[in-house]
């Protein structure tokens, strides 16, 4: 009885593999794409990795699209055309048409599709130059043919560098629909195209957001920031001034800023965060303390002294995010997210929503102060 007993088991457990489903029929979609369709209302395209690739890379990635109402329907038509059934459960990334964004048009797709979809929460959200299956495929190398880059680098730039912001679908829907504060979202595209302006001001710094002229076996660059007012993107901002946004609302950990000293030099200066900002808001003003740590490079060779270069860059950060300030709050956006202060008044969402937050946003007086202690010794140098 005993070795019956097993025999039905195993016949069992055979069975319902015998039923199960493969992991090698499936395709999985890493990035999400969409923007303005020219027959349909989107244009939608899945960046999409096989398992099981050539023998040198393992795996093989390809970029498809359709043109659909919805991404449901998108999902649909691409799995008649496509070897292996889709699979959405490990996509990382949300690419929004920069010409969808500027109307505000992508959020109709996202309320109708994502709620139904089983995507996670936290996919990375950013606003690419069309036509994305270009800036798609400028990320495809054999050089990296797991994708690894894709699914790590607006996060490593953050963090390392400061150039660009790094956004979840559930903090972008938060600002578009809570009214605290407007989406700041990492800007991308090929590295052939044009120049962004930047409404800030063309300093001609070499930290050009969304538009450094790289060359290298990705095609692709991601940096600089696009800004939003509700669910309309209101412009861009280039590396540097994304950098000091990102001051403000306290997610900066560290980068490299070129500067022009009075005597017409340049100078490069390594920043880091030494605390978190300090943001006191009353009626109709607020005052801002920003606290960084700053690493010149040859130190030894600099023409100013130590207490001059602490005041030239307090100086001038506080002018630069001064008007930085400025271009956002005249195109309404308020991506440095003062609105988080302003709400703490309120004592329910009723009275928060009925003080339009937005009107009173337009006339807030913003005062800003920046503490800079210089490095004793550069980072990264031997001690003893």
């Amino acid at each position: 009885m005993r070795r019956f007993g097993l025999i039905l088991f195993c016949a069992a457990l055979l069975c319902g593999c015998m039923q199960s489903k493969n992991i090698d029929e499936y395709a999985y979609v890493l990035n999400i794409g969409v923007e303005r369709g020219t027959t349909m209302p989107y244009l939608v395209t899945f960046l999409v990795s096989l398992p099981g690739g050539t023998e040198e890379t393992k795996v093989e990635n390809t970029v498809i699209s359709a043109e659909a109402r919805s991404l449901s329907e998108a999902t649909e038509i691409l799995n008649t055309a496509y070897p292996s059934r889709l699979s959405l459960s490990r996509a990382s990334l949300l690419a929004i048409g920069e010409d969808l964004a500027a109307e505000g048009a992508q959020t109709a797709f996202l309320d109708f599709s994502f709620g139904k979809a089983d995507l996670w929460q936290n996919l990375r959200v950013v606003v690419a130059k069309p036509p994305i299956r270009k800036v798609f495929e400028g990320w495809i190398s054999d050089a990296d043919p797991s994708l690894r880059k894709i699914k790590t680098s607006v996060g490593d730039l953050m963090k390392e560098s400061g150039i660009t912001a790094d956004t979840g679908y559930s903090t972008y829907l938060e600002a578009v629909f809570d009214d605290r504060f407007d989406a700041l979202l990492a800007y991308t595209g090929e590295n052939t195209y044009e120049l962004q302006p930047d409404p800030v001001g063309d300093e001609a710094y070499p930290e050009r957001g969304g538009s450094l002229p790289v060359s290298g076996l990705l095609k692709t660059t991601t940096a600089g920031s696009a800004f939003f007012s509700g669910d309309r993107m209101v412009g861009v901002l280039d590396a540097r001034h994304t950098m000091e946004v990102l001051m403000v609302l306290g997610t900066f950990r560290r980068g490299e800023l070129q500067f022009t000293l009075p005597d017409g030099r340049p100078i490069r200066v390594t920043l880091y965060r030494l605390r978190a900002p300090k943001i006191r808001l009353s009626e109709g003003d607020a005052s801002v303390s920003v606290f960084l740590e700053a690493d010149p490079s040859d130190p030894e060779r600099l023409p100013i002294n130590r207490a001059e270069l602490k005041a030239f860059l307090e100086d001038r950060l506080e002018t630069e995010l001064c008007e930085v300030f400025s271009v956002l709050q005249r195109a309404g956006s308020d991506a440095m997210g003062f609105g988080r202060y302003a709400a703490k008044r309120f004592r329910s969402v009723g009275e928060w929503k009925a003080y339009d937050w937005k009107t009173a946003y337009r006339s807030l007086s913003v005062s800003f102060s920046v503490t800079v202690m210089l490095s004793p010794q550069a980072h990264g140098a031997e001690t003893g």
